[in-house]
Order: structure tokens, then sequence, then C-alpha cells
């Protein structure tokens, strides 16, 4: 009886396992079915303050759905679930506020993000069709970017320059986030080094900093004898941004300044011939 009883145990161990295999593989199948073609639409860069829309696209096919879930890294900040009253909640999470009257079953709308908002963002759908459930999830990462208010300042020890001078530069770009990246252009040809420096600044921006300093050869000069060079700051392939200073060839004539008022039509100041300016002397004595 004892043998029996075991023999009896292992089978029905053996048909439960049987069962469960079965089931699972009806689950995967199912589930399969009725959600596909899951995936996420977002920008990969967001300026502070701005507004963003995220969308997650999918398709249910037969079945129906059961909850759509957005997610910061691990933290869950906002949620569709159309069984539920109301069928949208918020979760908050500092950095991310959300619109609940631009956002559905397939977008959520956020408004004034900031920082924090950058990282991992996911889409997790669930779908239902009793008895089996079916999830899927998806990912994309965003940055939130502060670009700079004003163009990269360009500053050279000199402003006449001729073959065998020492070039020396240096090029700063506002507080941004992240920081800019600075480069130098000579007559539109790359020079120097692109180590650019990183400095700390408020509201948790960084500005940057690069110098330049490089011996002049006649290859450097135009035909013209014309030196042109520019500084570019580049802020996360969503800015560019270009400063640059026209440098006098030593021994070329300067151009007379032509100065403006700024309440008044343009004047130019030329020094007399120095016969016409004795002239005015005496006449003013006389």
């Amino acid at each position: 009886m004892q043998n029996i009883f075991f023999s009896a145990e292992m089978m029905d161990s053996s048909c439960s396992k049987l069962v469960l295999s079965v089931w699972l593989l009806l689950f995967y199948i199912h589930g399969g079915i009725c959600l596909r073609n899951v995936t996420i639409e977002a920008p990969s860069y967001v300026r502070l303050g701005e507004p963003a829309t995220l969308v997650c696209h999918y398709d249910l096919e037969e079945g129906s759905l059961y909850s759509v879930k957005w997610y910061r890294g691990r933290h869950e900040f906002y949620r569709y679930s159309p069984g539920d009253r109301p069928t949208n909640k918020i979760f908050p999470f500092p950095g991310i506020s959300v619109n609940l009257e631009m956002s559905n079953a397939t977008q959520v709308t956020l408004t004034d993000v900031g920082f924090n908002l950058s990282g991992n963002l996911s889409c997790e759908v669930t779908a239902e069709e009793p008895p089996f459930f079916r999830n899927a999830v998806v990912s994309t990462s965003l940055v939130v970017i502060k670009i700079p208010e004003k163009k990269p300042v360009l500053f050279t020890e000199q402003t006449r320059y001729k073959a065998g001078d020492e070039l020396h530069a240096n090029c700063s770009s506002a507080p941004s986030r992240p920081h800019a990246t600075l480069s130098f252009l000579l007559n539109n040809h790359p020079v120097g080094t692109p180590q650019t420096q990183v400095h700390t600044a408020e509201g948790q921006l960084q500005w940057s900093s690069l110098s330049l300093r490089m011996p002049l050869y006649p290859s450097h000069f135009t035909n013209g004898g014309q030196l042109v060079l520019k500084c570019i700051a580049l802020v996360a392939h969503a800015y560019r941004a270009t400063t640059e200073l026209q440098l006098v060839a030593a021994g070329k004539e300067p151009v007379p300044e032509r100065v403006t008022s700024p309440n008044a039509a343009t004047v130019d100041y030329t020094v007399p011939s120095l016969p016409l300016l004795l002239a005015f002397i005496v006449a003013a004595i006389r």
C-alpha cells in the first residue's frame, strides 16, 4: 500500500507540472497575441523650464488595457488605469510636473521640466483578457539642458600680428548644463587642442574656458594677409554659437574707425593735413 501511495503521489506531482507547463505556455501564447509593438517616443533633449510630451505606442489587438505606468528610473510618476476612478494618477517626484488635462492612456505631458527629469524614462503597459495578463516595458534616455544665455567671449593679447609672432587667445562660455565644449578655428582651420576647462557656477550650472597659444607662420595668413579667429561653443548637439575676431596683419594700414553716436547719423573722424591745420591756427589767432 505504501508503494502504491507514493506512486499516486508522484503521478499527481507529474500531472501538476504538466498542467502548469501547459498553462504557462498558453499564457505566453495568449499574451503575445494581445500586446504587440510597444515603443516609446520622447525627445532626446528638453530645455529647462519648457514642456515635454512623452508618448507610449502599443497595439492591444484582442486584449484590453489594464494600465499604463510611467517611471523616471525606478520611481513611478504617472499612471493611467481605465478601470480606476479617477483613471489617471500622479505620484510626486522633484523636477516632474504632470499636466493631467493633456495626459491619457498613450501620452504624458510634463510642464516646467527640471534637471531631475534627466535620466532613464520607462513606459510599462499591462494588457488583460481574463484570466491572462501581459505586460511590456520600454525605455529611453532624456537630458534636460540649459543653454548659455550669451555667445562665447573671445579675447586676444594683441590685435596686430605678423609671421613669427605667437598668438595668445582665450575663449569662455556663459553658464550652461551640460557645460559647453569649446574649440578654435583660424581662417576656418581647426587650431589648438580642444581641452575645455570646466568651472562650477550657481544653480547646478557650469561654464567653460579654453586657451590658445600658437606660433604664426606665413601659411596661417590668407593672400590678403588676413587672420580670422573663431571660437565655437557646443552644448549637447542642441546648441551652437560662434564668436569671431578679425585680426589686423602687421604692416597693413588699419581701416579708419567709424564712430557712431547712439542718437545721430554716422560720422567719420579724420585728421586734417598739416598745412590746413596751420591755417586754422593762424585764423584763430587773428
